[in-house]
């Protein structure tokens, strides 16, 4: 008898569980909707800022959204992020491109419960840093060459990257980097003789961020 109703006792227990893991799951409260979204956009990032959902126990977390704008046809969202915590209130995304449209909305969630949809909110990120003004490319010595560049005036810019391509190959290759946004030259001792190369310059902010490439300098190594 006693096993009898130790065995009904654990029924009841697990019952009991199921009971509570179910109301989390699958019940529907009235998720509240995120509305008037704050932003601070940037070139290659945008942070958000909503008002607190903590007073509402069941929200389990936040979902973030975001479409790359597409003129005349509806928008598709792909979800970004998920906060697993009702009481964050910022978000930042990194992975957006300079001089772009896109839309964000949010959503709350508790347990498979997802709310609508909040305001839509559109951001333009600011457009890439100008480009680099090269100055010239000349061979100062057996198989080197030096370049010249006017130091880049946006005072993000911490380093610049050299590329260079070789006689009529099509690709760029990356040759190296220099630091300080006023280091106006890069010395290239790997050029070879008999050969003709181009240079470009790219000047880069401290996320990775560069931007746009500058004019092709040419020269001929005799």
């Amino acid at each position: 008898m006693r096993n009898l109703r130790v065995k009904i006792l654990r029924v009841f227990l697990v019952l009991a569980l199921l009971s509570e893991v179910g109301r989390a799951l699958f019940i529907e409260y009235p998720l509240p909707v995120i509305k008037g979204v704050r932003k601070v956009v940037d070139r290659g990032s945008v942070g958000f800022e909503w008002d607190s959902v903590a007073k509402y126990p069941y929200v389990t977390g936040i979902n973030i959204y975001r479409a790359k704008a597409r003129p005349g046809i509806n928008q598709v969202y792909t979800k970004i992020a998920s906060i697993p915590n009702r009481f964050a209130t910022h978000f930042v995304d990194t992975k957006i491109e300079p001089n772009t449209k896109y839309f964000y909305t949010f959503t709350t969630i508790s347990g498979l419960n997802e709310s609508a949809y909040g305001d839509i909110v559109p951001v333009k990120t600011k457009p890439p840093y100008k480009k680099v003004k090269v100055i010239s490319a000349e061979v100062v010595a057996k198989d080197t060459v030096k370049i010249l560049w006017v130091p880049s005036s946006e005072p993000q810019i911490y380093k610049y990257i050299i590329q260079r391509k070789k006689d009529n190959f099509p690709k760029w290759f990356y040759l190296d980097s220099v630091k300080g946004r006023l280091m106006p030259e890069y010395i290239d001792m790997t050029a070879k003789r008999g050969h003709t190369y181009q240079y470009r310059v790219i000047g880069v902010d401290a996320n990775g961020l560069g931007s746009i490439v500058s004019d092709v300098l040419k020269v001929e190594v005799k």
